[in-house]
């Protein structure tokens, strides 16, 4: 089936439309985050949600060119959440979650990748990087 856009011809993804049609939430920009107060509950860690916009928005901040890592395409001028990519997730790795080496900038479709298993020679350098970088503090 076909994106529900006039003019594409993309496969649907949700909602009757193609990934590049589908709505994304952008990060909620530094002065907003104060208003967010809800929390994530976590076992070894109770911060709350715009901590972690903070710390992607920091890491947003330090990139001059804003591309993804993987393949090199242009993010665009907005951060997006999906574009910061946990290299060691987060849920397996929750001490991992606010470590700036384990992020990649990465665009949908390699951050989709990723996810599903589909990994690039670079991704698994990186992830590797990562490991041994936090070795002695993971419980592998």
């Amino acid at each position: 089936m076909k994106c529900k856009i006039e003019t594409c011809n993309n496969s649907i993804w949700s909602s009757g439309l193609c990934k590049n049609h589908i709505p994304r939430k952008h990060l909620a920009k530094t002065k907003m985050l104060t208003k967010i107060n809800k929390t994530v509950k976590n076992v070894d860690n109770k911060r709350n949600i715009s901590d972690m916009n903070a710390f992607f928005l920091q890491i947003w901040n330090k990139k001059k060119q804003h591309d993804c890592e993987n393949c090199g395409k242009w993010l665009g001028n907005e951060p997006l959440s999906y574009m910061f990519d946990h290299l060691l997730e987060k849920s397996k790795f929750p001490e991992l979650k606010f470590e700036e080496e384990n992020i990649m900038l990465v665009c949908l479709e390699c951050h989709d990748n990723k996810t599903r298993g589909f990994l690039t020679d670079l991704v698994r350098a990186k992830i590797d990087e990562v490991r041994k970088s936090f070795d002695k503090s993971l419980s592998l």
